[in-house]
């Protein structure tokens, strides 16, 4: 349930994103085994390997995490209020401040995916979409890749309709009121502090 509240693939570059890194100087490490640990279909997988280092020392158990890649939506309406959800996160047990975001459905492209979570978690809509860049959620582990988006004059368009778990409320916010949020600890996942940075600095 949705209520509207307003307040005074190991993937490769997201196109128009920033520019690539310089060329690599490391050497990629060798996976000599993997073993994979289950999971959840289409949603979640683990698995170990045995690696081998550039300097030749062996590590037998290198937890690899994989998770559905995912959407985050930096919306701004035409006078300039950023569309964010309130909503209770049972992984971390508090309520969190985000902004919208969500899984990519199977081969479904970012950008679309972008565009239908904003619609169904919002109400909102946008023809003006920008990509910002891509990110994972961990350097070490692996677990997910982030396509960071901006949607420019968005719209209210009909009522969320998300189908998620969480009682959500949808809030609008200038960016000197979000970054207030940021501050106070409000915004606690670390996908939405990436896709703030790259939407804001």
């Amino acid at each position: 349930m949705t209520r509207k509240r307003t307040i005074d693939r190991p993937p490769g570059d997201t196109p128009g994103a920033r520019p690539s890194p310089a060329p690599d100087p490391f050497r990629p490490w060798k996976v000599i085994a993997r073993r994979e640990l289950g999971g959840l279909p289409a949603r979640l997988s683990a698995a170990v390997e045995v690696v081998e280092l550039p300097d030749g020392r062996q590590v037998d158990d290198y937890l690899q995490l994989y998770v559905t890649d995912f959407v985050v939506v930096f919306a701004e309406t035409a006078a300039g209020l950023v569309v964010c959800l309130r909503q209770y996160r049972h992984g971390i047990r508090r309520t969190s401040l985000e902004l919208i975001a969500g899984r990519i459905e199977g081969q479904e492209d970012p950008l679309a995916a972008a565009q239908r979570e904003l619609l169904e978690e919002s109400g909102y809509a946008s023809e003006d979409w920008q990509p910002l860049g891509s990110f994972v959620v961990s350097a070490t582990q692996g677990i997910g890749t982030g396509y960071a988006f901006r949607a420019r004059d968005a719209v209210e368009r009909q009522k969320p309709c998300s189908g998620d778990l969480e009682d959500a409320v949808v809030e609008l916010l200038n960016r000197d009121e979000l970054v207030a949020a940021l501050r106070r600890g409000e915004i606690v996942a670390g996908s939405q502090l990436a896709a703030l940075a790259l939407a804001l600095l």
